[in-house]
């Protein structure tokens, strides 16, 4: 078997890992919108569980609709980041990999407390990123970096 370097191509695992994370990005984007296009449903959920008469309706609805709008933002910025860091990574730079697995793991952490919907996309991104990281993938992000 002939390296990357020999051959002058990517490696398979950088680019599923690539596109990976690309879909897992616009897939957490997608739940995103979803849970926004949603929001009814959830002020209907507090409305009927809430106890205190201090909550109105309006309360309510405002509260949801500023949440659920900063889940979308930091949901399209988190996943612009990831998916920068992985054009770097399969363009061929290293210390890429760090900047998306931080990225990747403040999303999933984001995901699990705002929007329930993203954590199964936040995982795929997750896969993609662990396939930056096997042996095929160091080898050729390390000659790349030897040839700059």
């Amino acid at each position: 078997m002939t390296s990357p370097k020999e051959s002058g191509t990517t490696p398979g695992t950088i680019t599923a890992g690539y596109w990976l994370v690309v879909a897992g990005a616009a897939l957490w984007v997608l739940a995103a919108v979803y849970q926004l296009s949603n929001k009814q449903a959830l002020v209907d959920a507090v409305k009927s569980r809430t106890t205190d008469p201090a909550l109105t309706p309006e309360m309510i609805e405002s509260s949801a609709t500023v949440t659920l709008v900063v889940v979308l933002v930091v949901s399209v910025v988190l996943a612009a980041l990831a998916v920068w860091f992985a054009v770097k990574v399969k363009a061929g730079t290293k210390k890429s990999r760090t900047g998306l697995m931080i990225t990747v793991l403040l999303n999933l952490f984001f995901q699990m407390i705002g929007n329930g919907y993203a954590i199964t996309p936040a995982l795929i991104a997750m896969a993609g990123l662990v396939l930056f990281y096997f042996r095929q993938s160091t080898e050729y992000l390390s000659e790349r970096e030897q040839l700059t």
